[in-house]
């Protein structure tokens, strides 16, 4: 059973052809009334040329989910390229409206590989999967008056973990890119109680909940240490209080 399973297994990975193989740098693209256009360069690491489409959606949150609708609030240059191996292409990204003097602008920029006719190995007769890439980079367009601020609440959950919840109360997103529970006065450096690695972005507005499962430590004060876009911060945690 074993084997065949290993067999099924190297079958399946003979018959797909990789993804391309891109870097984009900077990974997002920040604008303002001060700079309303930037500079990406996507590059082409595979040994074949690709061809990359980008599309332009606006980009809302509803109950904590994602929502996208094309816009031309967005101007992307050169919409339509081919990369070589080895090579890159600069991609100039604008705003073609006014900034909110209010609230954080958010868009995405969707880079497709375009479908093509997938290589072929030498001496192979059978047909290749090809797998195509699409990345997703995000737009955010700062408000005339940045006010950034947020509300952390945590409560014990029916299973026995720790539900917690970003209330995003400022008028500009906010980028959660890992949690970690310590018990109050951790020394830095000190193990975690429980860990989450990754968060995504919330944006103005909106709230976000993440559960950390069992076994969550007993007790009610707790740390939690947000790591974000700018560092760590600290919150305390009351779990019977808030």
């Amino acid at each position: 059973m074993f084997r065949r399973l290993l067999s099924l297994i190297a079958g399946l990975a003979a018959a797909c052809a990789g993804a391309a193989d891109l870097g984009v740098m900077p990974v997002r693209v920040e604008l303002s009334a001060r700079q309303d256009r930037q500079a990406i360069t996507v590059s082409n690491r595979g040994a074949e040329p690709v061809l990359i489409q980008a599309e332009t959606v606006s980009w809302v949150q509803t109950d904590g989910e994602d929502q996208y609708t094309p816009t031309r609030e967005l101007l992307v240059n050169p919409p339509l390229f081919t990369i070589p191996s080895g090579g890159s292409q600069i991609v100039r990204v604008g705003l073609r409206r006014p900034v909110d003097a209010e609230r954080e602008l958010s868009y995405r920029i969707f880079l497709r590989e375009v479908p093509g006719a997938p290589p072929s190995a030498a001496g192979d007769k059978g047909q290749q999967i090809r797998v195509l890439l699409e990345l997703r980079l995000p737009v955010y367009v700062a408000p005339a008056r940045p006010q950034p601020a947020q509300r952390w609440r945590a409560s014990r959950s029916a299973d026995g973990g720790i539900e917690l919840e970003l209330a995003n109360t400022g008028n500009a997103h906010v980028v959660v890119g890992g949690l970690r529970l310590l018990a109050p006065g951790a020394l830095p450096g000190a193990a975690p109680l429980a860990e989450m690695k990754g968060g995504g972005s919330v944006l103005a507005g909106q709230r976000r909940v993440w559960h950390l499962a069992p076994p969550a430590p007993d007790g009610r004060f707790f740390v939690l240490e947000v790591r974000g876009e700018n560092g760590s911060q600290h919150v305390a945690l009351d779990l019977e209080g808030s």
